[in-house]
């Protein structure tokens, strides 16, 4: 019933993982592993190919390095995709996609998960105090998503987009754009053994996605609290600061910072964007002579 797909490091995934999986999922189901230790494949490729190989009606795209602690889990998935306005699940996601690129939790995190994360085990269930089963989102984190095979008569995973980040972003978007819904859910729990790597790259193919999405955005969930919805331009310019805090603590050149700060101020087109670009080098300077003195002599990553 269930097609597992992973992208994995190794010709194989560890027997511990397999094993999990057997007993746990509770219905019949398939393990397709992209042999991606050659790096012969994005994400974006992987998964594609893994939905070419796949014979199930669902889909589950879920990383290596994770165990499920839900038994039955696989019922549970199925009861959640049978409706056909739902979309993609996952189990950590967020209601906002603004014009601004961001990570997934910057307003509001919705989650059910067990995290390692520098030496420490944190269990999440957020919002605290949540009993329901299910929380409507735009975006979803990508160590677990899962649909229905038909939805890729109307999505796929974007190869034109390179390396391994950002395809939770965009798949997600895509799902919403169709007309669909995603959703985080409470039901299945996952312990995830590593945490994100918010590098260059992850940065710049989160521009990419965005620039690609940019007339449809700003993307809310119905239910995203009004507080919320009533602050989005106060929001973005708050993100539009951090992306070009991230993009400078991340190796980018002064000409990338300036030229990407100056696409998304056009897109918000308003005063108060346009004085982010006021003095934006000399900002850009002090931000790496204080914050990350490292990158001030070194060789940019994006140019």
């Amino acid at each position: 019933m269930i097609s597992i797909i992973i992208c994995s490091r190794s010709s194989d995934i560890s027997s511990v993982l397999k094993e999990n999986i057997q007993n746990t999922i509770g219905i019949d189901y398939e393990i397709i592993v992209i042999n991606n230790s050659e790096n012969n494949y994005s994400i974006f490729s992987a998964y594609n190919k893994g939905v070419n190989l796949s014979n199930f009606p669902y889909l589950c795209f879920v990383h290596e390095d994770v165990l499920f602690r839900t038994n039955d889990w696989g019922n549970e998935l199925i009861g959640h995709l049978k409706d056909r306005n739902t979309g993609i699940i996952g189990i950590a996601g967020g209601k906002v996609m603004t014009k601004i690129p961001a990570q997934w939790s910057s307003e509001g995190k919705y989650k059910n998960i067990i995290q390692h994360r520098k030496n420490k085990v944190y269990t999440w269930k957020e919002p605290q105090g949540f009993q329901g089963i299910s929380q409507s989102a735009i975006l979803l984190d990508g160590v677990f998503l899962s649909m229905r095979r038909e939805l890729f008569d109307k999505i796929s995973f974007d190869e034109k987009i390179k390396g391994f980040h950002g395809y939770d972003c965009d798949i997600c978007a895509q799902s919403i754009i169709a007309g669909f819904t995603n959703y985080v859910v409470y039901d299945i729990l996952l312990e995830h053994f590593s945490g994100g790597n918010g590098d260059a790259q992850f940065y710049n193919n989160l521009i990419t996605i965005y620039k690609k999405w940019e007339e449809h955005l700003p993307l809310l969930s119905p239910d995203v609290p009004d507080i919320i919805r009533s602050r989005i331009d106060k929001i973005e310019i708050k993100r539009l600061r951090k992306l070009i805090a991230k993009m400078v603590s991340t190796g980018f050149s002064t000409k990338s910072i300036v030229k990407n700060a100056s696409y998304f101020v056009g897109i918000l087109d308003t005063n108060e964007a346009k004085k982010i670009l006021i003095h934006i080098r000399l900002k850009i300077f002090f931000l790496r002579l204080f914050r990350k003195p490292k990158y001030l002599f070194c060789k940019s990553v994006y140019s």
